[in-house]
């Protein structure tokens, strides 16, 4: 397995360190546009079949002779979902596999979407090639998740609910932050999110729906509806379910720095002037916050992620919520990282694995709950992410809420 990473940053570092563990790795490349980043990771690994280099994942052409000159078999996109066409058709270019773990948001700002890299399916199919979009946590392991809930815990699916849960604290830090690329983070709150109902995606207001969830060694928390691949892929795999959503919880701080950052056009993605200089809002406030690659060793607590699943087993009603609770201290013992970036740098890693042995195979444009979940998670328990299922049949794991009318509906 000859493996191109692109990114090195918080969770980049996690899947270079569990790349190293496999046994069947031949060669690593960690790229990134910062040159020196991607050195510091690659001398962290200490390890011959691991290398450096600088390079921008936008440049299609040099991408693709960086994978040519390499070898490489497989691309792990962790760098900004902005560069996923132009890596993808880089793959097509010059012949490799491809995984991704984000795509664009709602907005129409130019970054790729699903659609959009679901077009691509055909150039994939042809060339032989399998490019497996959402393979972090959430997206990505809460679809095989679904995909489990589906293959042995109902006969009929009608819902899934993804609900993304944290009670962490940063040492040091009592303001706005986020355990993940804070520019992500801040486009998939703030842009509207996608819902499943009634046979149709709708579009639901930003940081609304707000509605108390059971985690898991946390207890209830505050999710909001958040914009995530999840509401878009599984009602298409699987259209017997009436209803799909993901919401993420989050404080009452944290929502209201949201809503201060949009009113003030803080969030704001095109380049403006101020006085002499030229700037982008969103960059400034990403650039004032803490990078999650540094919050390691310094957050305490636990973060859970899930998938709710709703249906019918012998005739009678069910409800199972699949998922899996890490602890920051845990994975800073283990890899020194935060949680966060440990729950999302281990499943690509894992699919790489199986992709290269054929447990995963197929050309094409896909998706996690497409393939067999079973061996993926047993990998997963092995790799330090033990996953559960919570009988929810019984009791209020998914609250009633009266969420407000959606305001647009968009064509499926």
């Amino acid at each position: 397995m000859k493996v191109l990473m692109l990114g090195a940053g918080a969770v980049g570092t996690v899947s270079a360190l569990k790349f190293k563990q496999e046994a069947m790795l031949q060669q690593l490349v960690i790229a990134d546009a910062v040159s020196a980043r991607a050195s510091l990771l690659a001398d962290r690994l200490h390890d011959r079949r691991v290398s450096a280099l600088g390079l921008d994942a936008r440049d299609r052409g040099a991408l693709a002779r960086t994978i040519r000159e390499t070898g490489t078999t497989l691309v792990l996109n962790a760098a900004l979902p902005a560069t996923n066409l132009q890596v993808m058709r880089a793959c097509l270019d010059a012949g490799s596999d491809y995984i991704d773990l984000a795509s664009g948001g709602t907005d129409a700002d130019g970054i790729p979407k699903l659609k959009d890299q679901f077009a691509l399916d055909a150039e994939f199919r042809a060339a032989g090639r399998l490019a497996l979009l959402g393979m972090g946590a959430d997206p990505g392991t809460t679809n095989v998740y679904a995909a489990y809930a589906a293959k042995h815990l109902l006969d009929v699916v009608t819902e899934f609910r993804v609900r993304d849960g944290d009670n962490s604290v940063c040492q040091g830090h009592d303001g706005f932050l986020a355990a993940f690329s804070p520019w992500v983070f801040i486009d998939e709150c703030l842009c509207k999110a996608v819902s499943w109902r009634d046979g149709g995606f709708h579009l639901e207001e930003p940081l609304t729906g707000v509605e108390p969830f059971d985690f898991p060694e946390l207890g209830v928390l505050n999710c909001f509806y958040v914009d995530h691949e999840e509401s878009q892929t599984l009602p298409r795999f699987f259209p017997g379910a009436h209803t799909v959503d993901f919401k993420l919880c989050m404080d009452q701080a944290t929502v209201e720095t949201l809503r201060v950052m949009k009113r003030l056009g803080l969030a704001g993605k095109d380049r403006i002037r101020v006085g002499d200089a030229s700037i982008v809002p969103r960059d400034l406030v990403v650039s004032l916050l803490p990078q999650p690659k540094d919050l390691a060793g310094r957050m305490h607590g636990k973060t859970c992620v899930g998938t709710l699943a709703r249906g019918v087993k012998s005739g009678e009603s069910r409800a199972y919520y699949i998922y899996n609770v890490s602890d920051h201290e845990t994975a800073y013992a283990e890899l020194g990282v935060q949680a966060t970036a440990y729950q999302t740098g281990i499943p690509p890693v894992i699919a790489a694995r199986l992709i290269h042995e054929g447990i995963w195979c197929g050309a094409g444009v896909m998706s996690p709950e497409q393939f067999d979940p079973d061996p993926f998670l047993d990998r997963l328990a092995r790799e330090g992410m033990p996953w559960r299922v919570r009988d929810d049949t019984a009791r209020a794991g998914l609250l009633p809420v009266r969420s407000r009318p959606s305001r647009e509906t968009v064509a499926a």
